[in-house]
């Protein structure tokens, strides 16, 4: 879907929300104990921009979407609207590791699958060990 889709923000939300949180809950305990929560909420946040992405082609309605969504997930988290202008401006440059992660996010979107944040796990797992 792009620009015209029907849902509304809290739609978008909801669904965005249950998605992440499915395919956290599917991460092997191994994955879960190995990759901090800061980590964690790095890759999911990156992953919902490319689910949003996937959900409309409007870059201003992405930006909101993904500021609603820090704020109602992560109320502690600060400067959110700094956050997601970052993350824009990281989807215009060149960066393999958030251009999978969205990749990842755009496809959980598309085909409803829950393995993808399975991926960004052992990603995240790779990098972190090679650094």
């Amino acid at each position: 879907m792009t620009s015209g889709t029907s849902k509304t923000d809290s739609e978008a939300y909801e669904l965005a929300s249950r998605t992440a949180d499915a395919q956290r809950a599917n991460l092997p305990e191994w994955q879960r104990k190995q990759i901090s929560d800061d980590e964690m909420q790095i890759g999911e946040t990156w992953f919902v921009w490319g689910f949003y992405c996937a959900m409309t082609d409007d870059i201003d309605r992405r930006k909101r979407l993904l500021v609603n969504y820090l704020n109602t997930k992560y109320p502690d988290v600060k400067h959110s609207q700094r956050i997601v202008d970052d993350i824009a401006k990281t989807a215009d440059e060149e960066n393999r590791l958030f251009d999978a992660i969205a990749a990842a996010g755009r496809q959980a979107y598309r085909e409803g699958g829950d393995g993808h944040l399975t991926g960004i796990a052992t990603i995240f797992l790779n990098v972190i060990r090679n650094h």
